[in-house]
């Protein structure tokens, strides 16, 4: 009982730390106006973590719900992708449910980014997520190569760069809030656009390129 109450109480101010960040940015977000708003002690708030330990999982929190590190294609929510059975099928599931994770993070990602190029530690923490992120990328590419869906005109460790890229919630950010993208339009350009990279037509004649087989 006590173990689910201490999980409740962190999910709540990791959420309500979430919503703070993103609302009026990192610095300017304290460790007492967390626990006001979470209506819990800042002792309560204080042996969560430091500050950007927090935004951190506040992050992960915002991404799958879960406080833990962890593969994209082992989330139950990727349960499309592992399902399936065309390349059209994999881009679209993952268009949807990369967009839905955009969606839930472009706030708080953006202090990530801010807070990252003023304090060290926060800057630590950014590039340990951006490692993991990086590496969701990589085991993605690794399972459509084994599926034989991968194109080969381009190595796997630029394919997996290049997706790290594309799927960035900058990007997101960039699309909808500075151009004025909905989210739906979004979904359908990060669709075609994660065709054309990972399963691919040439840029110059149109014509599909080879595939791998097993």
């Amino acid at each position: 009982m006590r173990a689910r109450q201490a999980a409740a109480t962190r999910h709540k101010i990791l959420v309500t730390a979430a919503e703070l960040f993103a609302a009026q940015g990192y610095g300017r977000t304290s460790l007492r106006q967390i626990a006001q708003a979470a209506g819990v002690s800042l002792e309560t708030v204080r042996v969560q973590g430091r500050k950007g330990s927090l935004l951190t999982s506040a992050v992960r929190v915002l991404s799958f719900g879960r406080d833990v590190d962890e593969s994209v294609l082992d989330a139950p929510e990727a349960g499309d992708l592992r399902s399936a059975s065309t390349p059209a099928e994999f881009a679209t599931a993952a268009a949807r449910l990369l967009t839905g994770l955009a969606a839930r993070t472009a706030g708080v990602w953006r202090a990530f980014l801010s807070a990252a190029a003023d304090d060290p530690e926060v800057d630590a923490e950014l590039s340990h997520t951006q490692t993991m992120i990086r590496a969701n990328a990589g085991s993605a590419v690794e399972l459509l190569s084994a599926r034989g869906w991968l194109r080969t005109d381009i190595a796997d460790d630029e394919l997996t760069v290049s997706l790290w890229l594309l799927i960035s919630v900058e990007n997101y950010d960039k699309l909808t809030g500075r151009l004025g993208w909905s989210p739906r339009r979004y979904e359908q350009w990060l669709a075609i656009a994660l065709s054309d990279l990972l399963f691919g037509r040439s840029p110059r004649s149109g014509a599909p390129v080879a595939h791998r087989t097993n």
